[in-house]
Parts: structure tokens; C-alpha cells; sequence
């Protein structure tokens, strides 16, 4: 892992030790050894299933996407598995493994760049639909419960951002010169990662024939309907499964806490994620979960202390970050991947391991 990733790393897990110095464990630790094994187990398998469903779906929607394209479901799922983990391991926000799942499916696949990068593109832009809908609902729940004015300001802030996202995104189909924008964009940010940088030089080479490609597969993506509908569908239940993904994990520990809550804060949290600072989030999610649950939670009528709000949290996190990045090394290997060219550890070319 490169110098500066495993720094981030290491930054994220002192957070998290900070956050847990700042509760009182011995209250952590007499909800656990209350806890019926048997039922938990339940819970956890629960939560496991869950899990692994939104990957599962996050791949078929990706298909549906490339619908139009000779793929197979065998090597899109083991790419989007990888992009979890790539998510996790990278400081580049929760996007950070589109690029890297577009890659390996044009060299799995041999379909052409232009069109597994802008299918990455697309599916991203599936998202902000449903984001749309929970922001709306996490305002809505924020101003009828009376939860400070602030909470409701950021959320407003976060749908004006993806107002824009989404217009820039509709752009980039009618107008040439922003989807070269985007483009040299791309290109500045997959030549960070060292595997990446053969194909950025091929980018400024072949820029206006890659930028044509790139422009037909947007259109073509973009403008079907069947895409959008099916794809919207899938991005929501994804969202759906998140939240009750959440909301099971306070219920394994025993921890009563109101479903309204839960939308604002896995609203809230998902999209500071994005945010290109840690690793995976690291500390960064633990934190504002904590601190949110802790605001928005007594005006919900069921109040939870920031123990178990940290408890419901972190067993959140072991299915959203540990189990993705446990599937996605085992997703790597099937594929011949060297996680350490993930990583930027080792110089050599992608190329060589797919």
C-alpha cells in the first residue's frame, strides 16, 4: 500500500480510537453481555445477506447500464466487487473504484473505454434520483420533528449539489465541449493512480477520437428508457436495503432506535462520504454518525446515547466496509488482480494481471 494511502489509513483508525475514548465503554460492555447469541447470529446473517444483496444489485444494475454491450454478468460482478474494495482502501471518496471497475471490464470483456467509462458514469448518475427522494424525506422528517434549522440548511446545500451534478451530467449528452471537460477531468484523476497513467497518456493522444466514442456512448446510455427506469428501480432499493441495513444493526445489539432517524442520518452520512479525505471514510463516517444520531435522535421520541449510537454504527460498518473488502480481495483474486497495482504499490501495468 503506497506511503501516503496507508498514512490516511492509519489517520482513520485513530479517529475511530478517539471516538471510542470519548464514550463510556463499560456501558458498551454490559449491552453486549446482555445479548442473546442466538438471536444475534440471526442478526448477523441478516445483515450478511443484506450486504451482500446491494452488491449484488449495484452488478445488475451496472449490467442493465451495458445493456447494449456484449458483457457478461461473470466478470461485471467480480469488477464491481473489486470497486468496493478499491472504495474502502483509496482516499478517493465512495467513487473512487468506478475507474477501476471500468478498466477491468474492458480488458475482461474487450469492450471499448469510451463505453465502460461511461457506463461507470452513467450508473453514478442513477443514483442521484433515489438521493434525491431521501434528502426530500430527511427534510421533511428534520422540519416536522424540530430538529435544528442547521440539519435541514446542509441537507438543502447537499440537493443543490446534486441539482448540479445532474444537470452536468444531462449536459455532457447535448454538448460536446463538456464532455472533453469532463474528460481531461478524468483524466488528471486516474493518472494519480500509478496503473492508470499509461491510460492517461492514450487519453491526450487520441483525445478527439476517444471524446467522439465517449459522446456516443453517453447518448446511447443516457437516452434509453429502459435504462433509467430499471436502473432508478434498482438504485432505490439499493438505498432501501441501506437503510434497513442500519436499522437491523441496532436491532442486533438491542438497541431500540426510530426508523425516521435512521433515514436522516445514513442520508446525511452517505453524502459527507463522498468526500475524498480518508480511506473508505474512515473515522470520518464514525464520527458524523455518532454526532448526528446524537442530535437528530431525541426529537424522534426514542433518544439514544452516543454508545449505542457508536455500537449500531460500527456494526454497520463491519458489513459496509469489512465484509466489501474481505469480497473484493477474494473478487481480485478470481480475476488475477495484484492488489498491490490496486494499491499503486507496484509499478507494473494492469495490463499484465487481466
Amino acid at each position: 500500500m503506497k506511503r501516503k494511502t496507508m498514512i490516511l489509513f492509519l489517520v482513520g483508525v485513530i479517529l475511530i480510537v478517539l471516538l471510542l475514548h470519548t464514550l463510556d465503554i463499560k456501558q458498551i460492555e454490559g449491552k453486549l453481555v446482555k445479548m442473546p447469541k442466538q438471536e444475534l447470529l440471526s442478526y448477523l446473517t441478516g445483515l450478511f445477506i443484506i450486504q451482500l444483496a446491494v452488491m449484488l444489485l449495484s452488478a445488475l444494475k451496472w449490467r442493465i447500464v451495458l445493456r447494449n454491450s456484449q458483457v457478461s454478468m461473470k466478470n461485471i460482478i467480480p469488477a464491481t466487487f473489486v470497486g468496493y474494495l478499491v472504495n474502502n482502501i483509496t482516499p478517493v471518496g465512495l467513487a473512487g473504484g468506478e475507474p477501476i471497475r471500468a478498466y477491468i471490464l474492458y480488458k475482461t470483456d474487450r469492450i471499448s473505454m469510451p463505453t465502460s467509462a461511461s457506463s461507470v458514469i452513467v450508473d453514478l448518475f442513477l443514483e442521484i434520483f433515489p438521493i434525491f427522494i431521501m434528502i426530500l424525506a430527511s427534510i421533511g422528517i428534520v422540519l416536522s420533528s424540530g430538529v435544528p434549522l442547521e440539519v435541514s440548511v446542509l441537507l438543502l446545500v447537499m440537493m443543490l449539489i446534486l441539482a448540479v451534478l445532474f444537470a452536468a451530467v444531462v449536459s455532457i449528452v447535448y454538448h460536446k465541449p463538456y464532455s472533453s471537460s469532463l474528460l481531461r477531468i478524468i483524466g488528471k484523476i486516474i493518472s494519480v493512480t500509478p496503473f492508470f497513467r499509461r491510460y492517461s497518456e492514450r487519453l491526450g493522444d487520441e483525445f478527439e477520437d476517444i471524446t467522439h466514442r465517449f459522446d456516443e456512448a453517453m447518448k446511447l446510455q443516457l437516452l434509453d428508457n429502459q435504462i433509467i427506469i430499471q436502473g432508478v428501480f434498482i438504485s432505490s432499493l439499493v438505498w432501501i436495503l441501506r437503510v434497513v441495513r442500519l436499522y437491523v444493526s441496532f436491532l442486533a445489539l438491542g438497541v431500540e432506535v426510530a426508523l425516521p432517524t435512521v433515514v436522516v442520518v445514513e442520508t446525511m452520512v452517505s453524502a459527507v462520504s463522498f468526500l475524498p479525505l480518508l480511506p473508505g471514510a474512515m473515522g470520518i463516517w464514525e464520527w458524523t454518525s455518532v454526532e448526528l444520531f446524537s442530535i437528530v435522535s431525541p426529537y424522534s421520541g426514542i433518544s439514544i446515547t452516543r454508545e449505542y449510537a457508536a455500537m449500531g454504527t460500527l456494526m454497520n460498518r463491519v458489513f459496509l466496509y469489512l465484509i466489501p473488502c474481505v469480497i473484493g480481495v477474494l473478487a481480485a483474486f478470481y480475476l488475477g488482480l495484484n492488489i498491490s497495482r490496486i494499491t499503486g504499490e507496484d509499478k507494473g501495468g494492469l495490463e499484465e494481471s487481466i
